[in-house]
């Protein structure tokens, strides 16, 4: 009689582990096994959006030592500074150099498609882009104000992809 209630101990004790097992074995094919999800590539897609429209407006350019962010006001103002170039006579010019140069050694070759766009209402004062950027693919924007003597400049980046 006590070898069939031990025998009866032992097959419960099988039948627990392979539960527990057989829970374990869900756990690493639903939660460790998961394929990361899309979050952490918007997140990177943003901030890579806003990093670069950051870089870009900090820049110190070599037209009397303004920035970017100087160059973008005064060429949507009444005003053109005089860089005193020769092959870049005036602020808008110089803009379209530096994001030329900028996004040239960065985002094309990293082969990233984007689009830049810098306006005042419905004035555009720069535009840029690479690669095909279609309605349909993912985009990550980041928009930036400026406030000119024109009105709010907004600095639009879609990184596409």
């Amino acid at each position: 009689m006590k070898s069939k209630k031990s025998q009866a101990e032992i097959i419960g004790l099988v039948i627990i582990v392979l539960l527990i097992t057989m829970g374990l074995l869900f756990v690493v094919k639903f939660v460790v096994l998961k394929e990361p999800s899309d979050i952490k590539k918007g997140f990177v897609h943003s901030g890579l959006a806003s990093n670069m429209v950051n870089v870009l407006l900090k820049t110190t350019t070599d037209c009397r030592g303004s920035s970017v962010t100087e160059l973008f006001q005064d060429c949507a103002g009444f005003e053109k500074i005089d860089c005193n170039d020769d092959s870049v006579p005036d602020s808008c010019e110089k803009i379209e150099e530096t994001i030329e140069m900028i996004f040239k050694n960065s985002l094309e070759k990293w082969n990233k498609p984007y689009e830049l766009k810098a306006f005042v209402g419905s004035r555009t004062i720069a535009e840029r882009s690479y690669g095909k950027c279609s309605r349909q693919s993912d985009r990550e924007s980041k928009t930036y104000p400026i406030p000119t003597d024109r009105g709010t400049l907004f600095i639009k980046l879609d990184i596409c992809g």
